[in-house]
């Protein structure tokens, strides 16, 4: 018994050691947050002083090392996530999580942002004169001294991650990839072109292809400047989106008011823009202090310079612009001659290129991507044969021309005039920016800034063009000038909820731009006769009406108010049809709506055009825009099911079997009584990790939290339609700001999960349930307030 008694007490023992040498080895790779470092490459010590939310506030003598410290600080918190962007954006995940991975890298490589971020790094970063260069490489050097000297983040070592030195070509793979989720002619066109080609044009007249006519249209204004001085193509482009472990861009709410409706005589600005979610959150703050430069910035990884922030003159925030700057081009291939295309009169050669793909436990991948003038040919990048018809190319802005992107943000950081800024805003040239602007000058303003091609007036950018006869090219770019903007205007605010902006030259620009809900509440919530406040600025960031779902729930309720017999189906109706659109995690009527939405959607569609292009489809702005038309159009001919041949469904008989299968959903997962189906319960916030999906979500996952929001309300908290009944939140707002320009040094912000991306750190998760519950925190700018509530002190020496 004593030989059983001391094996158990050594068992104990041996287990309570190897956890404590497991916690040991992760506390050691925690963020250094209090220390002294020498590093090399320094000309004088740099101070950083983190508050108690683990933000840097950095205080330095020269611009260069202020940059350096801003590198090593932001990849001692977010390498893993620096990591992982470059990689797939360059294509390369493979490399470290295996064959899973290779069609996301295929699908990369054939876009070719590996060969933009190359070419871009040669062409403004062969001198470092500049100073948006000189401070680039300051902060790539600073990035580099932690991964060559600083603790391996835990990620690195369980999935197997070589430590490498970050490059210039890893500053544009970012651009590209912010780019990238820009664009949503990715999902729409070849599900577009799909349902011409398949059904007819009658089946894309439900369906919100160009601007609808009930749109609000940001309004363009010029005022006085003020001084006090096809299947397999849907499929593959589909399934590598679904399989990418990092978030894309979804959206994004932003509005400044003037001085005169702010309750302080100074603009306001207010800002969340909307990205998917994940763990880490995307944007990482930081307070830059050094002799004639003071900026407090939100940026993303591996890009040295913010992309949202204030100085001590004017703040600027960003939404989605939604310009269609993704256009495909069906060509014609030589019957002779297989690898040459017409145009015009003439047949010209593809280029082509090789592409390796290293893959982890594999062999590596071989693959070639052919060109055409118009761009990479996309058909086949999973099959990489070109099946099923013509070959299909890919003509993207951001692969067009020079990208002026870091450049542009530096000097918008920099900026102590509004012409500066203006000149600033006017550089950006892909992807599309709608840019939020107001100063301590009383200015306000918004430019959808981009490079816009001028296409012929025949052509529908949406769909397929033509790359053989010429017909279809474009004749050239709108000068700046003519882009929308809006320049303090008498109505006393500027404002985009990435919905359509007034015209371009006589003509509305086609894009993928969102419905009027959220641009509608807008308009509707700062144009009431008051003076504003930064309280009311954060009340409007969490506000959850919705009159357009409204609206929609009561076409649905009316339609099956004379159908509904037993008291659950009655239930439903009259929970549509009294919904006034808040979206409350206490509230009824959302579950019901969005359950019954889903069924009618996927009841409706999925038999023409198939799950996956539906899911790609619903991955869009377009059926948000057509809910109400669609839904409202008793004679659409989505409403026929065309596996029943001889019979002919109506919109009631649809939404009938939506009605049914909705009260079987919600008392399978809130409860048997209607007044159990309560939101909350299916619609919850998680910030999943990358490891999520190797089952570690338990230790690197943030949250559920129950949410009140939902879809394009302005507490964006959105998720998919599908069929199970459950709405776990997918994206939403990846921060809240708001600044007021008469104390610009107390602006206010939180952010969805955390400061730091390392799960050791105390600031990796503590602002996660802040942000679910509707909480803010302060922007520090003031030395004093910052060393009032400072928690750590790391000072940086130079070698």
């Amino acid at each position: 018994m004593k030989i059983i008694n001391r094996i158990i007490i050594g068992v104990v023992i041996f287990i309570i050691l190897f956890v404590l040498g497991i916690y040991s080895y992760l506390r050691s790779t925690a963020p250094k947050l209090t220390d002294t470092v020498t590093l090399t490459g320094l000309k004088s010590e740099v101070e950083v002083l983190y508050d108690e939310y683990g933000i840097p506030h950095i205080y330095a003598q020269h611009d260069e090392d202020a940059y350096y410290a801003l590198g090593y600080v932001h990849a001692q918190d977010r390498l893993f996530q620096m990591e992982m962007l470059r990689r797939a954006a360059g294509g390369r995940l493979a490399e470290v999580l295996g064959e899973d991975l290779i069609n996301v890298d295929k699908f990369f490589r054939t876009l070719g942002l590996n060969h933009f971020a190359k070419a871009h790094a040669e062409k403004f970063f062969n001198a470092d004169t500049a100073a948006y260069q000189r401070l680039s490489i300051a902060y790539q050097k600073g990035v580099n001294e932690f991964v060559k000297n600083g603790k391996t983040p835990i990620e690195f070592s369980l999935m197997g991650i070589p430590k490498e030195e970050f490059t210039a070509q890893d500053i544009y793979l970012a651009v590209g990839f912010m780019s990238f989720g820009f664009a949503e002619g990715f999902n729409a066109d070849p599900v577009l072109q799909k349902i011409k080609t398949e059904w007819g044009e009658q089946y894309l007249k439900d369906l919100a292809v160009e601007t609808p006519e009930d749109a609000v249209l940001i309004q363009n204004f010029s005022g006085a400047i003020k001084s006090k001085n096809n299947d397999q193509l849907i499929a593959a482009i589909h399934h590598a989106l679904e399989t990418l472990p990092v978030p894309l861009w979804q959206g994004s709410n932003g509005w400044v008011i003037s001085g005169d409706k702010s309750s302080t005589g100074a603009p306001i600005l207010a800002n969340d823009t909307h990205i998917g979610y994940g763990q880490p959150a995307v944007w990482y703050e930081a307070h830059i202090e050094y002799p004639g430069f003071s900026f407090y910035g939100h940026h993303l990884a591996g890009i040295p310079f913010g992309l949202l922030g204030n100085n001590r003159f004017c703040g600027f925030g960003l939404t989605m612009f939604e310009n269609d700057d993704v256009d495909f081009f069906q060509e014609q291939v030589n019957p002779e001659n297989e690898n040459q295309v017409q145009f015009k009169e003439e047949w010209e050669n593809l280029n082509k290129r090789i592409e390796i793909i290293n893959v982890a436990g594999a062999n590596p991948l071989e693959f070639e991507v052919r060109s055409s003038r118009h761009g990479p040919i996309i058909n086949g990048i999973v099959e990489n044969v070109l099946e099923g018809g013509e070959p299909i190319a890919l003509a993207w802005q951001l692969l067009m021309m020079d990208n002026f992107a870091v450049k542009a943000a530096y000097q918008l950081n920099h900026a102590t005039s509004f012409e500066q800024a203006r000149e600033a805003v006017s550089m950006f040239s892909a992807p599309g920016l709608n840019v939020m602007y107001g100063d301590t000058d009383g200015n306000i303003a918004w430019w959808a800034a981009a490079r816009l091609p001028v296409r012929p007036k025949h052509v529908q950018s949406k769909l397929f063009l033509d790359g053989a006869s010429g017909n279809d090219e474009f004749e050239g770019y709108y000068e700046f000038s003519k882009n929308p903007q809006a320049i303090n205007p008498p109505w006393g605010y500027v404002y985009s909820a990435n919905n359509q902006p007034d015209s371009v030259d006589g003509i509305l620009y086609p894009g993928y731009y969102y419905p009027k809900s959220r641009a509608g509440r807008i308009v509707e919530l700062l144009s009431a006769d008051k003076k504003f406040s930064v309280e009311d600025m954060k009340t409007i960031q969490l506000d959850v009406m919705s009159h357009m779902h409204a609206d929609v729930a009561k076409i649905i309720a009316g339609v099956l108010r004379p159908v509904a017999t037993d008291e659950n189906q009655k239930a439903v109706v009259n929970e549509l049809s009294r919904w006034d659109g808040k979206h409350l995690a206490t509230e009824i009527a959302p579950s019901i709506y969005y359950t019954i939405l889903s069924q009618i959607i996927y009841l409706s569609m999925a038999d023409e055009i198939g799950v996956t292009a539906l899911k790609s489809l619903q991955a869009t702005s377009i059926p948000k825009n057509s809910f109400h038309s669609f839904i409202g159009n008793n004679e659409s001919p989505w409403w026929d099911n065309v596996h029943t041949p001889g019979k002919k469904e109506s919109r009631q008989d649809i939404l009938v079997q939506a009605l049914e299968k909705t009260i079987q959903l919600l008392q399978k997962n809130c409860g048997k009584k209607p007044e159990q189906w309560t939101w909350g319960k299916i619609h919850t916030l998680t910030h999943k990790h990358a490891l999520n999906e190797a089952g570690l979500g338990f230790i690197f996952n943030a949250g559920p939290f129950m949410v009140d929001g939902g879809s394009e309300v302005l507490n964006n908290l959105h998720f998919s339609l599908d069929t199970t009944g459950y709405f776990p939140v997918t994206g939403g707002p990846a921060l809240r700001k708001v600044t007021d320009f008469s104390n610009v040094e107390n602006g206010e912000t939180i952010s969805p999960s955390g400061q730091s991306g390392n799960v050791m750190s105390p600031h990796y998760k503590n602002q996660a349930e802040m942000f679910a519950t509707g909480k803010y925190r302060k922007m520090l700018m003031n030395r004093d307030d910052i060393l009032a509530h400072q928690k750590n002190k790391l000072v940086l020496k130079p070698d």
